[in-house]
């Protein structure tokens, strides 16, 4: 019996790793790539670089803009980990969260660069819009 409960430990471990995990690699081969792990704030660092772009924020708009980005993130997951919210109620939830933090990202763009950001955002709604 406890034989039985080994191997079946073994097969369930062996079918967790995948396929290619106990395959022999072929002479000659290159290793397969493994891709590096995600930067914990990756999301929130790539859009902070394309806002900079964009918008062309100073270091000074990034260092508040970034604290905004993390917080906003950590409540849209937090609010995808709660199962109980009702699907309705959560997306009118994360719609006000984003709506939150677009507020305040505003608050610290110049006057330009809120017109550059809601000219961008209308040629993303029309595209959106024209693609459907």
């Amino acid at each position: 019996m406890l034989r039985l409960r080994v191997y079946i430990a073994a097969a369930a471990l062996m079918m967790s790793l995948g396929p290619g995990a106990f395959a022999a690699q072929q002479p000659g081969a290159a290793p397969t790539a493994v891709p590096p792990p995600r930067a914990p704030h990756g999301q929130v660092e790539r859009e902070l670089q394309r806002l900079r772009a964009t918008l062309k924020l100073t270091d000074d708009q990034v260092a508040i803009i970034r604290p905004i980005l993390e917080t906003r993130n950590q409540e849209l997951k937090d609010l995808r980990a709660n199962a109980a919210m009702p699907q309705g109620e959560a997306r009118a939830k994360a719609a006000a969260i984003r709506r939150a933090a677009r507020r305040q990202i505003e608050h610290t763009l110049t006057p330009e660069q809120r017109e550059r950001q809601k000219e961008i955002r209308r040629r993303g709604l029309r595209a959106t819009e024209e693609g459907e």
